[in-house]
């Protein structure tokens, strides 16, 4: 795996899971609550809204703790230690070690430089243990029992996105039609590092986490229902249908208008 999206990925997957913690114990005024200082919860905001004036703002909303420094970070690990991200990651030291490892190694001028084998072993182990640990830790809250793999984020290519902590139906509130070809990035992870493998709406399963979806007149429907699905290389799964975790992408489709040419 290319080291950089490693990197991203692990970064991406904490900060997802510290404010659905968060959000967990301390309710929707977690920002209130939390131990940080109201000063740098609104400088979390302002970098937010800059970014949505500087690019399309995606349906779904990323998180606010997207746009935290990592000093940030650390501080909300040793505020709230105790509860999900004791019970998740044990040791409070090691993980703030790895975090830094990770904010190290992801600053551009380190990126740009080649890597010597031991730094690349020693980048995705760190990650690679992060996003393992969150991982078998939802699949407690979710399935009751640890060792299934679970999606960690899905986008679509028209800006719809799925994250841990959101209902597992997102109703994108748009209209599709025949012809149109929607493309989705996978991001999901199994607590033992197993491979995976990828379905959208019925079709093959796959290895690649770039999933397409041809919109057709048999789609055609109110509330058209995506299902993305993940499973793991194990004969068993959470599921008795076959597979380890799904979330559904809700459109409406109605026929092609006249005189319009097909979406790419």
């Amino acid at each position: 795996m290319e080291i950089a999206r490693s990197l991203k990925d692990a970064e991406n997957a904490f900060r997802d899971f510290v404010e659905f913690s968060l959000e967990r114990n301390l309710g929707e005024s977690w920002t209130e609550k939390c131990g940080l200082p109201a000063t740098r919860v609104e400088s979390w905001r302002e970098h937010k809204a800059q970014a949505e004036t500087d690019l399309v703002p995606n349906t779904g909303e990323e998180r606010l703790l997207y746009y935290a420094p990592f000093e940030d970070l650390y501080e909300l690990v040793r505020q709230n230690w105790i509860g999900d991200l004791q019970s998740t990651f044990t040791d409070r030291d090691k993980l703030i070690t790895f975090l830094a490892i990770i904010e190290h190694y992801r600053h551009p001028d380190i990126q740009r430089r080649e890597l010597f084998v031991h730094q690349k072993h020693l980048i995705l182990g760190v990650t690679g243990e992060i996003r393992a640990k969150i991982v078998a830790y939802r699949s407690l809250l979710d399935v009751g029992r640890e060792g299934y793999p679970r999606i960690e984020y899905i986008k679509d290519s028209l800006g719809n996105i799925w994250m841990p902590g959101k209902p597992r139906r997102v109703k994108t509130n748009l209209t599709l039609h025949p012809g149109m070809k929607i493309e989705y990035i996978v991001q999901a992870q199994d607590p033992d590092e197993l491979p995976l493998e990828y379905r959208i709406h019925g079709d093959r399963w796959q290895s690649g986490n770039i999933l397409f979806l041809e919109v057709t007149e048999k789609l055609m429907k109110k509330q058209a229902q995506i299902n993305i699905t993940i499973r793991s290389s194990r004969k068993y799964h959470a599921y008795p249908l076959g597979y380890d975790d799904r979330v559904v992408f809700e459109y409406q489709i109605l026929p092609k208008r006249e005189n319009s040419t097909p979406d790419n």
